[in-house]
Order: structure tokens, then C-alpha cells, then sequence
């Protein structure tokens, strides 16, 4: 989102979680609701796909007895180019930061997990192992993000500019916003909605912080190669083990092999307040998946799929009907798949 982007409508998630629903519809008779959960800029509401536990890698330890010190891939450069990324996962304390799941032309993207804690999205109406937890590392280009728009007191981590930020969402979670000026220019963010207000502390969110390193560069691909790209469109996000709102929440996902966005060109990479969500206007989405009970391929509303050998789903999901429905049929032709299992054999779809 940014400081004066374009105005809320309806989003690729709203398409994508309402074209699931279908599916399910059809196939169980069962409509999934999608999960509507307060941004952590405090300023939107972004739409989240909920995805089954089993199939999320998302699930914290209990406490260590005696917490790991900090580990790390070896040392590089964290700036990086677009849909790149450039740190790895690492852990200080009960705090886990996993390896970047979505890179886009303006930030890079790890789900966060925390000992003692369930990482799924705050609010689920399922059985938990433990107190709800959303959290995630952003990790932006330089001037990518308004940092002087978050507020909060300033501070200093590692030696570098900081701004923190803790409050109560109503009488939900806790929420906790940390954001450190890594290099002139650029910054990285520390976000965290807690049932538990002390499921990470702050002190724990900074020596997190402190831990980042960068590592050997690389970039976000996809299990596919692409043909068609209609007029006007321009890659904008790539999720790796991860579809719908590519937020970076809730973590990997072993059937969820990839989503990548298309933006209309124009939409600004600069004043964002965090990662774009619901305010991606004029979007789509390609998502390939595994289920074990797919539906029948065809269209519904703005969503067209097909299945491949019997397992793999692979769909392009049109926000607010910005792509017609043969505009859709002819991106999702033009899509020849890899081997989705195989990330070795996944194709750099950067421009």
C-alpha cells in the first residue's frame, strides 16, 4: 500500500479466495470464507486465503530450554535487484525468520515464526497449538518504503536508525512494528500481530533485527514459462511455495508450488507503507497448486484453470474482471509448466 495509492477495490484476493470458493462449492458443497485481517500500517484491511494447516509449514516449536544463537548463510550484499532475493533464514533466540518466500520489483518477503506460537493468521476458528501468530520480515529497495509515515519512537539497531512501533488492536492482538534503515535509503521491517503480547517482545523483535545478513543473490522463480503477457501488464510479485495474497504471512506451503502477480504499469514502487495487498487494482494472478481433489477446469466469474496429469492446477485469476475472459483463456494457454516439484528446473520469468 502506499501513502496516497490508488483506492480500495476489489482485490486478486477477493477473486482468488471467491473462485476457491466455488471450486469447494462444487466439489463439497462447502463454502471456505477468506479471513478479512487489519494491515499492520494500520491504514487498510488486507484479504487473506485461508490455507489448510496440513498443508502449511507454518507450526512454531515449544521454547527452547536454552534459546540457538544467531546462525546465518554466509555474508553478501542485502540490496537487491528487483524480484530478487538476498538473505536467507537464520534464528536469534525463540525467533525464526524464514527463507524469503515473494520478491517483487520494490521488497522481498519471509514469513516469521516464534517458539511457543501458532504462526497461522490471527484469528482462525480452529484448534491451535498455541497462542496465534502473524508475523514477517519486508525487506525493502532503497526509498521503497515511507518509513516517516510509521510513527513510533525512534530508536537504534545495530548501530543503525530505528523506529518502533506497539499497540493494542482493540481488544485483540498485539501488534508490533520495527523498522531499521539497513543501508541510506532502505529499510527493513519487523511486523508481528500476536494473541499473546509478549509472543515476540520487542527486544526479541530487535535482536532479530540486528541478526540480518545478506547472502548470495538470487532470483524468485516459477515453475513455469509464460507466452503471453497481455498489453500494459508488467511482472510485479513472485511467490515461491506460496499462492493467494502473497503477504508473506503463514509461511510455505508443500501444494501451493507458486503465484505470481501482474500489475498494470504505473503502480508506484516508491511511499509504500507496506507490502500491496488489497489495493492491487487492475491485477491478475497466475497460481499453481496441488489439491487432492481438484476441480473440474473451466471458468467461473474471473478465474479460468486447467488441470495438469491429473494433480496440478494451474489458474489465472483476473481482479475485477480487468482481463476479459479470453484474455484470460490466452495467458493461461500460453502457460507450458516445468517440473513442479523439481525447483531446479523453475524458470527466471523476470523481464
Amino acid at each position: 500500500m502506499t501513502e496516497d495509492g490508488p483506492p480500495v477495490r476489489v482485490s486478486v484476493d477477493d477473486i482468488v479466495a471467491s473462485g476457491r470458493r466455488e471450486q469447494r462449492r462444487r466439489r463439497t458443497g462447502f463454502a471456505a470464507a477468506g479471513l478479512a485481517m487489519v494491515a499492520v500500517a494500520g491504514v487498510a484491511v488486507a484479504t487473506a486465503v485461508s490455507v489448510p494447516a496440513a498443508q502449511r509449514t507454518g507450526t512454531a516449536t515449544a521454547p527452547a530450554a536454552n534459546p540457538p544463537a544467531v546462525t546465518r548463510a554466509a555474508a553478501g550484499p542485502l540490496l537487491a535487484d528487483p524480484f530478487e532475493f538476498t538473505f536467507s533464514a537464520y534464528s536469534v533466540g525463540p525467533v525464526h525468520v524464514q527463507d524469503p518466500i515473494v520478491a517483487s520489483n520494490a521488497y522481498q518477503i519471509a514469513s516469521v515464526l516464534v517458539d511457543g506460537t501458532d504462526s497461522r493468521i490471527v484469528g482462525r476458528h480452529e484448534s491451535l497449538t498455541g497462542p496465534s501468530l502473524s508475523a514477517r520480515l519486508t525487506v525493502y529497495r532503497p526509498g521503497a518504503y515511507a518509513a516517516q509515515k510509521l510513527g513510533g519512537a525512534n530508536s537504534t539497531v545495530a548501530g543503525h536508525r530505528a523506529l518502533k512501533s506497539e499497540r493494542q488492536i482493540g481488544h485483540g492482538p498485539s501488534q508490533k512494528t520495527l523498522a531499521w534503515e539497513y543501508a541510506p535509503n532502505a529499510w527493513a521491517v519487523l511486523e508481528s500481530i500476536a494473541e499473546q503480547a509478549d509472543l515476540p517482545t520487542m527486544q526479541q523483535l530487535e535482536a532479530t533485527a540486528g541478526g540480518l545478513t545478506g547472502a548470495a543473490a538470487r532470483p524468485a522463480k516459477a515453475p513455469f514459462t509464460l507466452s503471453y503477457i497481455p498489453a500494459g501488464y508488467q511482472l510485479f510479485a513472485v511467490g515461491e511455495q506460496t499462492t493467494g495474497s502473497l503477504d508473506g504471512f503463514g509461511g510455505t506451503s508443500d501444494t501451493e508450488h507458486s503465484g505470481v502477480l501482474f500489475a498494470k504499469k504505473g503502480l508506484p514502487k516508491k511511499g509504500l507503507l507496506g507490502p500491496y495487498d488489497n489495493m492491487m487494482w487492475g491485477a491478475f494472478q497466475i497460481m499453481v497448486s496441488e489439491d487432492p481433489k481438484p476441480a473440474e477446469p473451466g471458468c467461473i466469474a474471473n478465474l479460468c484453470s486447467r488441470l495438469e496429469d491429473g494433480k496440478v492446477t494451474v489458474e489465472v485469476a483476473s481482479n475485477a474482471g480487468s482481463l476479459s475472459p479470453a484474455e484470460m483463456r490466452k495467458v493461461l494457454d500460453g502457460i507450458k509448466l516445468t517440473d513442479v516439484r523439481d525447483k531446479g528446473s523453475w524458470a527466471d520469468i523476470r523481464p
